[in-house]
């Protein structure tokens, strides 16, 4: 079923945004008022040997400097490129290659077993997920089934995500798009998820410029532009970035999946010159 909110939720997504920028331009001119004020209070009190208006000068510059650095709160810093993750994906990395596992990344959306979805690595190309045998405390799915074992592993765009719900920017948006959707309704919808994903790559400072499109229905083609490929390389280098992607195309490809509520396959991810183009198939769980 097709959820009809999306125009609403591309309102709001918009909303914030100029809400967003509105109340940081506010923040910065109060706080270059406040600084000048202090510096007129300050060469003042200097020229004339009035310690009062010495004291008062300093404080209001140093006020008004708090205030400059509390107006970019809201714009936040992600280091992706940091020890511990380098650490992690080494980790990742050597179990990988020791279970020999060739096959790509399965994203999950959040459901009730899994609470902030995950990424499943079967060992098998041709896969199943078995559910009764998946949740959020298990690492290895150990079956009778070959096509249902593999990797259970925490989505490492998760982080994002709960930044986003700590911060009040966290919006679910449904799609369900890809069934019972004319040409133009699928249109708006994929907008409304472009628009939902610009505005957080944005309030990170990770990346721009998202674009969306299906083919055939079931193979969704998504592009971006990172700001930092540093991570990118690292994971192009060691084949990990479609079995598992790196914080910022694992967060997108998780809010698609969310947004859509289905099930993704990686097909591919390439990064060349900070320009992402990541492959998906829709995978239908009742086909399974």
């Amino acid at each position: 079923m097709i959820n009809n909110n999306g125009s609403n939720n591309e309102r709001s997504v918009k909303s914030k945004k100029t809400k967003l920028s509105i109340t940081t331009n506010f923040k910065k001119i109060i706080a270059i008022a406040v600084i000048i004020f202090g510096l007129g209070f300050l060469s003042y009190g200097y020229l004339n040997n009035i310690v009062h208006f010495i004291n008062l000068g300093i404080g209001l510059v140093l006020i008004g400097w708090i205030i400059l650095s509390f107006s970019y709160e809201k714009y936040l810093k992600y280091d992706i490129g940091s020890g511990i993750f380098s650490d992690y994906i080494d980790l990742i990395g050597k179990l990988i290659k020791n279970l020999d596992i060739k096959t790509s990344g399965v994203v999950i959306p959040p459901r009730e077993n899994l609470k902030n979805g995950a990424v499943f690595l079967p060992l098998n190309e041709d896969f199943k997920i078995n559910f009764g045998l998946i949740n959020d405390t298990i690492f290895f799915v150990n079956s009778d089934n070959k096509n249902e074992m593999g990797l259970i592993l925490s989505p490492l765009g998760k982080s994002l995500v709960k930044t986003l719900k700590k911060y009040g920017d966290y919006e679910a948006i449904y799609c369900n798009c890809t069934e019972h959707a004319d040409n133009n309704l699928k249109s708006e919808k994929l907008d409304n998820i472009k628009d939902y994903l610009n505005y957080s790559l944005n309030l990170f400072q990770l990346g721009n410029n998202i674009d969306i499109n299906f083919s055939n229905n079931d193979v969704i083609i998504l592009s971006y532009e990172i700001y930092d490929n540093t991570v990118c390389k690292k994971l192009q280098k060691e084949g990990l970035c479609k079995k598992y992607p790196c914080p910022v195309c694992g967060f997108i490809v998780l809010s698609l999946a969310k947004s859509l509520d289905r099930i993704l396959k990686i097909e591919e991810i390439i990064e060349e010159n900070k320009h992402i183009i990541i492959k998906l198939r829709i995978i239908n769980e009742y086909n399974m």
